[in-house]
C-alpha cells in the first residue's frame, strides 16, 4: 500500500508540473530564433563573391576624356579723314582713310584613354550594400614603370559572378596614370619646347 500511495504521489506530482508547462507555453508565444544572416551567408555552389573587407574583385578600367577649350580675340578701328584745300578758286577735296583689324584664336585639346584591368581590395563596408575599394598596379616595361592608382565606392549589384566590375560603374572613382621613364621625360621635354616656340624663344 506505501508503494502504492508513493507512486500516486509521483503520477499527481508529475502531473502538476506537465500542466505548468502547458501553462506557460500557452501564455508564453515561442519564439524563433534564426541561425541565418544573410550578411556572412555563402552558397557552397556559387562562386564566392567579395563583399567583406579584404576581399578582391577586378576592375574593368575603360575610360575616356576629351577636353577642349578656346577663345577668339577680335579687335577693329577704322578712321576716315576728310581734308579740303583751295587753290586759285579751286577746292580740292583730300580723302583718305585707315582702318585695322586683328583676330586671336586660341584652342588647346586633349584626349585621354586608358584600358587596363587590376585587382582591388574592399577596405570598407558601408551603407546600401557598397563597399569602398581601393588598389594599385605597378608595372615596370623597358625601363618605363607605369603605375594606375584607384579608388572608389562599389555596389554589391554590380559584382559579376566572376568578381569583376567596370570603372564606369564606381561612384566617387579616382583613377590615376602615372608614368615615369624615357618616354615620360621625352613628352615632358615636348611640352616645355611648345611653350619656348609659343613664347618665341626656340
Amino acid at each position: 500500500m506505501k508503494r502504492h500511495h508513493s507512486f500516486c504521489r509521483f503520477l499527481n506530482a508529475t502531473g502538476q508540473i506537465i500542466l505548468f508547462n502547458v501553462f506557460i507555453l500557452a501564455t508564453h508565444p515561442a519564439k524563433a530564433i534564426s541561425l541565418f544572416n544573410d550578411y556572412y551567408y555563402r552558397s557552397l555552389i556559387a562562386d564566392k563573391k567579395a563583399n567583406m573587407p579584404g576581399d578582391l574583385l577586378t576592375v574593368i578600367v575603360l575610360e575616356t576624356s576629351n577636353a577642349q577649350s578656346s577663345a577668339d580675340l577680335a579687335s577693329g578701328k577704322d578712321i576716315k579723314v576728310a581734308l579740303e584745300a583751295g587753290y586759285n578758286h579751286k577746292e580740292e577735296e583730300i580723302n583718305f582713310s585707315l582702318s585695322g583689324k586683328g583676330k586671336t584664336t586660341a584652342k588647346t585639346g586633349r584626349n585621354g584613354k586608358i584600358k587596363a584591368s587590376l585587382t582591388v581590395q574592399i577596405k570598407q563596408n558601408l551603407a546600401n550594400n557598397t563597399y569602398l575599394v581601393e588598389g594599385v598596379q605597378a608595372i615596370k616595361i623597358n625601363g618605363e614603370l607605369q603605375t594606375i592608382l584607384l579608388s572608389g565606392i562599389v555596389r554589391k549589384e554590380d559584382i559579376t559572378p566572376q568578381n569583376t566590375i567596370l570603372s564606369t560603374r564606381l561612384a566617387n572613382a579616382h583613377i590615376t596614370y602615372q608614368g615615369q621613364g624615357s618616354v615620360s621625360n621625352s613628352q615632358d621635354r615636348n611640352y616645355i619646347y611648345k611653350i619656348l616656340s609659343f613664347a618665341g624663344l626656340v
